[in-house]
């Protein structure tokens, strides 16, 4: 539900910044470039989802962490038991 919510915050945001430069509201220069490229690559990320390698970048790490406090209860509980 967040993810869709997010697309159409991105797609409104996209089509507000276009109606403006259409006005000449906005100038287009590198800041404007930079704000109509933000929210394509947060499109391409959100739609692309869990097939992105920063996803799975973190995703990996997660679990190292969790497999690290695993490890830790584990000790923990040995020692406990001793």
């Amino acid at each position: 539900m967040i993810k869709v919510i997010a697309i159409l915050l991105n797609i409104t945001f996209l089509g507000w910044l276009g109606y403006m430069c259409a006005k000449e509201e906005i100038e287009i220069d590198w800041v404007s470039l930079f704000l109509f490229l933000l929210p394509v690559f947060n499109l391409i990320a959100l739609i692309l989802g869990k097939d992105l390698w920063i996803a799975l970048y973190f995703k990996r790490k997660a679990l190292e962490e969790k497999k690290k406090i695993a490890e830790i209860e584990k000790e923990i509980e040995k020692e406990d038991l001793n």
